[in-house]
């Protein structure tokens, strides 16, 4: 109907309508005889190479994929291995520290981080330690505060000593114990003996002592009253000995 009316208004102007009748005849003939013009020709053309090559094209998606998910795959491979590695490395480790000495877990695991172990690896290796009894945050602070004393070391600086390693002192029956007699005998005792094992040497006597004492984690009143007792101690071996 379009071209009906094109053909009327150019008659009816006078121009062109031999030219516009040609290409409708032409346009029709080359229909009729089944040859398409070029334009619906790359339309043709285009939906046949879109509809061959769309399952090569799925093909090779699914094989992209495929390729991309075993990579995928692969380096979660790698990962799970290094990770069982590490998790095996720092395990060794831990066996090898206690075999020198009790350590708390909170310690272990901040040297396995310090020693270049990711923190999960180190947590886990450590909770492994723990569930095998060969870590236990109990057995550790009881014999570091029976070693501490006998070393002449003062409850205070146990007590830090505990605290740094996430251990409440009071939760520690050795602890209680020793911290019952704190202001007492026992503990100004250790005081005098640490001093007497290893005195001091500065002229002014209690001054030095009492800086020893508290160093080594005792209480300042403990410390005060050994210093001076101390003191004492060695004026009166120096007036013995004139």
């Amino acid at each position: 109907m379009a071209d009906l009316r094109a053909r009327i208004k150019a008659i009816e102007e006078g121009s062109g309508a031999h030219e516009l009748y040609s290409e409708h005849a032409s346009r029709n003939e080359a229909d009729a005889l089944g040859v398409a013009n070029p334009n619906r020709k790359h339309a043709a053309c285009m939906e046949t190479f879109q509809s061959e090559s769309a399952p090569l094209q799925d093909g090779c998606l699914g094989s992209s994929r495929c390729a991309n998910g075993q990579k995928l795959q692969n380096k979660q491979t790698k990962h799970a291995d290094a990770d069982c590695d590490q998790a095996q490395q720092a395990f060794a480790k831990i066996q090898r520290l206690l075999c020198i000495r009790e350590h708390a877990s909170t310690l272990l695991r901040k040297r396995l981080i310090a020693n270049g172990f990711d923190e999960h690896v180190a947590s886990e290796a450590v909770q492994r330690a723990i569930d095998c009894g060969l870590v236990c945050d109990e057995r550790y602070a009881d014999v570091l505060v029976r070693s501490r004393l006998s070393q002449g070391k003062g409850l205070r600086g146990i007590a830090f000593e505990l605290e740094q390693a996430d251990i409440d002192p009071c939760s520690v029956p050795a602890y209680q114990d020793a911290l019952s007699n704190e202001n007492g005998p026992d503990e100004l005792t250790r005081a005098l003996c640490l001093l007497d094992a290893k005195p001091p040497k500065a002229k002014r006597t209690r001054e030095a002592a009492y800086r020893k004492l508290v160093q080594k984690g005792y209480a300042s009143s403990v410390a005060a009253s050994a210093a001076r007792i101390f003191e004492e101690r060695c004026r009166c071996d120096g007036l013995s000995a004139h």
